[in-house]
């Protein structure tokens, strides 16, 4: 009888190994996926970001650089592993060790590059950003809380109080010295602020000299403007323009910036016709790409009144949308 039960629980384990469903293969060029440990840390603790790209074996992505793109965080360590191999796949990842300095809040941007494959198609793939929060949890260092334990009951005071004085002074003293060290360590860290006018001007100006502007492949350098253009928009106007399509920044451009029409159609130009060479390999003529700069210096020495609160942005290299 005990036999015949264990043959029984032996089918019933084999047959419901059977019931798992295939994995659902992945059948995009790239895949790029960004992820931390966890999204709430303690400050002064590392924490680990991992960076996966899952690509296809005939498929050459351009990885932008990570570590220029973190601002606040410090990174500690960084460490390759891979690549692994699957069935017309490649596998890449890069883990990087970070910490958070102080309590706050910390955004480790979007990644997002371009690919092309061996019949030359083009395209874009990266990853969101990731939001972190940095605090000390209820009793830790640092908190701010205290709890009074082991309370005697009271005594008569003392007659002679020189030695209480005395205490109270190093006290407050150490406090003071605690203060200011951590007043001047709050002061390293803390980041110029550029507005975000500026910041496009100056990215704008330094890609009209560059190499790109004459290379064969145009492609990166039409990537670069449209970027540059969608982060001011951002920053300037408050809406995910480096996250959007054209067509969905478009649609979301706010109304006093659609109403001056000239600059509505140059941000259009611009971003379209950019569109066409990253996407679908068109070749212009030198002249074209520098009027794309020309006209997105326009748009923005035009709109850095319009700006709003938005526009102000730390001074730090921010990845490309």
């Amino acid at each position: 009888m005990r036999s015949t039960l264990f043959i029984l629980l032996g089918l019933t384990f084999l047959l419901s190994g059977c019931d798992e469903p295939p994995r659902e293969e992945i059948q995009d060029p790239v895949v790029v996926t960004a992820q931390v440990e966890r999204a709430q840390v303690t400050p002064g603790r590392p924490f680990e970001l991992t960076i996966e790209i899952n690509r296809r074996d005939d498929v050459e992505f351009d990885a932008p650089d990570v570590g220029a793109g973190i601002d606040g965080l410090v990174i500690m360590n960084m460490r390759e592993e891979g690549p692994e191999y699957a069935p017309g796949r490649v596998l890449n990842r890069t883990i990087y060790k970070l910490k958070a300095p102080l309590s706050g809040t910390y955004l480790i941007p979007g990644i997002e590059g371009l690919w092309k494959d061996a019949a030359d198609g083009r395209g874009t793939a990266g990853s969101g950003p990731i939001l972190i929060e940095a605090a000390h949890a209820a009793g830790e260092e640092g908190s701010g809380e205290t709890q009074l334990r082991d309370l005697k009951p009271p005594r008569e005071p003392l007659t002679d109080w020189t030695p209480a004085v005395l205490i109270g002074l190093v006290a407050l003293l150490l406090l003071l010295v605690t203060w200011l060290v951590r007043r001047a360590r709050k002061g390293e860290v803390q980041a110029p602020v550029i507005p975000a006018h500026e910041l496009a001007l100056a990215a704008l100006k330094d890609l009209l000299a560059s190499a790109q502007l004459s290379a064969n492949d145009q492609g990166p350098f039409a990537y670069e403007v449209s970027a540059i253009l969608r982060r001011y928009l951002e920053s300037s106007f408050g809406f995910p323009a480096w996250r959007m399509t054209t067509a969905e920044v478009l649609r979301a451009m706010p109304a006093r910036l659609l109403q001056r029409h000239r600059l509505e159609a140059s941000i259009r130009e611009v971003l379209e016709a950019s569109d066409r060479v990253k996407f679908a390999g068109d070749q212009v003529p030198e002249k074209v790409l520098r009027g794309w700069v020309e006209q997105s210096i326009v748009v923005v020495e035009s709109t850095t009144e319009m700006s709003s609160s938005h526009s102000e942005t730390p001074a730090t290299a921010e990845l490309g949308s």
